[in-house]
């Protein structure tokens, strides 16, 4: 009882620290050191919502600032959705762990490209996007105080692990080493109270793709210091130049502590589906089940029947290859036009579909170099804040009208070098 009570002192406490921080942004708000200088809670979300507005004015405005390629699923998942609608708007709830069909789909999709066997009935679940999984995967590994050591730049995983109760520790990551991630620098974060490793491959935000050598590196931390691994792999597959594209559930040693997220909406373009999904061990997925009933009770069926054939072997293949092509040729577009800007410096993105520039030089913050771009160009993009990196912006590329955006980035910030 005295344990319960102590646990639950400390999650009111840091509920409260949580509520204390909202109020501390209000008085600098309140002191003109608003959203737009201090980037909380939410640095993207402020200019999405400049964006929005500046749209409804009609102006052409271009939102690169979610990392998505673009919000025009496949037809296929379209057909799907429509000849599902009735029957699924009408059906049983929803299963907590999502259709049986879509997680068998999955498992067999996941021997099929990775090799590694999986049982659909207990290490998969269905969640509303990958972040939901991720989520409650930290939440039902963590104790309060536990630590998870964790890349940046890098998104937004360790306010997952603040609400958790964890506490998120740091390796800096170095673009002039492109942005390597060095097993010795790693393990100098490892203490007695860490109890996971975040890896986000291919990475949000640089765009880098690791190598055998780093993600063996990173199993074997895991295995030595007894830790989970938790692989966001959102952007599966997105590699270029013919790059190998290695995902942790390759290196079999650490199948009993890898958890495994990804989604539909990066590679397939399902962002408005909001469907993801994690493959764990057993009782990790329960975990995330209980937390995932209590929030949720289920991912809509009319969403999960949508998804059904999309994993098919023929149709992926195609479609991954189509993409890919795609991106690249913007990626090539983007480093040739970026390469004779004065006053920014690029790392070559190695895979996904962004691109993330270093503007410290202009003298501006990340979320003030944004508000110049939305002005002057209408081109919505993400302040590096968002990711702990100030001194850079991310432009997520799409699979329509590249060029056009590299375009009006390139002559934005053309202006300000010649000013």
């Amino acid at each position: 009882m005295q344990s319960e009570s102590q646990e639950f002192q400390g999650r009111k406490r840091r509920l409260s620290e949580l509520v204390q921080s909202e109020k501390d942004l209000s008085e600098k708000q309140s002191r003109g050191q608003g959203v737009w200088k201090t980037g909380s809670p939410y640095p993207m979300f402020l200019i999405l919502e400049a964006a929005n507005e500046l749209a409804k004015q009609g102006k052409d405005v271009l939102f690169c600032a979610e990392s998505i390629m673009s919000t025009r699923p496949p037809d296929r998942t379209l057909t799907t959705t429509a000849e599902n609608l009735v029957s699924a708007a009408s059906h049983e709830v929803p299963p907590m762990n999502g259709l049986p069909e879509l997680r068998q789909e999955i498992a067999a999709r996941f021997t099929r490209v990775y090799g590694q066997k999986v049982d659909w009935r207990e290490e998969v679940i269905v969640t509303a996007g990958s972040f939901e999984a991720e989520f409650h995967a930290i939440h039902a590994v963590l104790n309060p105080g536990d630590e998870v050591v964790m890349a940046t730049p890098s998104f937004g995983f360790d306010r997952a692990v603040r609400l958790a109760g964890g506490k998120p520790v740091f390796y800096r990551l170095d673009p002039a080493k492109n942005y390597y991630h060095f097993k010795e620098q790693i393990e100098r974060q490892i203490t007695d109270r860490t109890r996971m490793i975040i890896v986000c491959n291919p990475d949000n935000p640089t765009g880098r793709v690791l190598t055998r050598e780093e993600m063996s590196g990173i199993a074997e931390l895991a295995i030595k210091h007894d830790l989970f691994i938790l692989h966001d792999q959102v952007y599966e597959r997105l590699v270029f130049d013919n790059r190998p594209y290695l995902p942790m559930a390759l290196f079999k040693e650490v199948h009993d502590r890898l958890i495994t997220a990804t989604s539909f909406s990066k590679l397939f373009n399902m962002i408005n589906y909001r469907l993801g999904y994690a493959i764990a061990p057993p009782d990790v997925i329960k975990g995330i089940s209980i937390l995932h009933g209590i929030s949720s009770g289920g991912v809509s069926v009319i969403l999960q029947k949508g998804a059904l054939g999309i994993l098919d072997k023929e149709f992926e293949e195609d479609y991954v290859r189509n993409t890919v092509k795609i991106v690249q040729e913007g990626r090539d577009y983007a480093m040739e036009k970026f390469s004779t800007l004065e006053g920014v410096s690029i790392v070559k993105p190695e895979g996904t579909n962004l691109l993330f520039p270093d503007i410290s030089s202009f003298g501006m913050n990340s979320i003030e170099f944004c508000q110049y771009l939305l002005k002057e160009a209408h081109i919505a993009c993400n302040p590096g804040i968002s990711g702990k990196a100030d001194d850079h912006i991310r432009i997520s590329l799409r699979t329509e009208r590249n060029h056009e955006i590299v375009d009006r980035v390139f002559r934005a910030i053309s202006k300000l070098s010649s000013e």
